[in-house]
């Protein structure tokens, strides 16, 4: 098996989060929290979205350029593993208020931090 490098995490992430961004960003309602109020709801998951999508055109731009500027890759791994790191804080409140339902993003968090954090340190030494 091929060894996984920092450059396709940071790829990997990005890309995904381009897509978790546009699915957010397209179907709001759908893909939102559930509470009473739908308005704010919609708000606050565009702008999620807007803010995976800046994350993930900016890992893809900076993996684009890598040759030029190695440096920036590691930034935008960095990036990755701040916003991961304040996803699973909240989703780890999330599971003491909402119970195991909110465990799922809590893991799923966890292992964006693991995987970005990796990569940043890996960009390192590269």
């Amino acid at each position: 098996m091929a060894m996984v490098s920092p450059k396709l995490v940071v790829g990997t992430f990005a890309g995904t989060r381009v897509a978790i961004g546009l699915a957010f960003a397209l179907a709001p309602d759908r893909l939102g929290s559930r509470s009473g109020d739908q308005s704010s709801d919609v708000l606050m998951t565009r702008s999620f979205a807007v803010r995976e999508v800046v994350l993930g055109i900016g890992g893809l731009a900076a993996l684009a350029g890598a040759d030029e500027r190695p440096a920036a890759v590691r930034t935008w791994a960095g990036l990755g593993a701040l916003t991961d790191a304040g996803d699973l804080a909240a989703a780890l409140a999330g599971v003491r208020r909402e119970g195991l339902a909110a465990g799922v993003p809590a893991l799923i968090a966890a292992m964006g931090l693991v995987a970005e954090l990796w990569a940043f340190s890996a960009l390192a030494v590269s």
